[in-house]
């Protein structure tokens, strides 16, 4: 069988017996290692008994959640260097020495206060 250009060889696997809900394992070919069967109760016993503690910043090296989940989205968005810096100077403007508030709680919200703004104002587009 062919796999991203390279050959691998199955025929070891499927002679071995096979049961309902046991697991194959295939290893990558230049691994050198044969395909293996587990058992299910086999593979399952075979997880890690101590997990790895969870990480209780998972956001490092960000400072904040915060921080880490505005890059995610900027990144997600495909914010520009000029929009991402706007709405990050909009955001020190709400929080510092209040110079200013953020009240929009939804997008809908947005939207309608636009519609009526739209209606009052000829030179706001929907």
């Amino acid at each position: 069988m062919a796999t991203g250009g390279m050959d691998v060889d199955l025929s070891d696997a499927s002679s071995v017996s096979h049961r309902d809900g046991d697991i194959r394992v295939e290893y990558h070919p230049s691994s050198g290692r044969r395909s293996e069967v587990f058992g299910f109760e086999e593979f399952t016993r075979a997880a890690p008994a101590n997990p790895p503690p969870e990480d209780p910043e998972p956001w490092l090296p960000f400072k904040t959640r915060a921080d880490f989940e505005f890059t995610a989205l900027a990144q997600e968005t495909g914010m520009s260097k000029a929009q991402a810096n706007a709405l990050i100077h909009l955001f020190h403007q709400c929080i510092e020495g209040g110079k200013d508030s953020f009240t929009i709680s939804s997008h809908d919200e947005m939207r309608d206060t636009l519609k009526v703004a739209s209606e009052r104002l000829p030179n706001v587009s929907l």
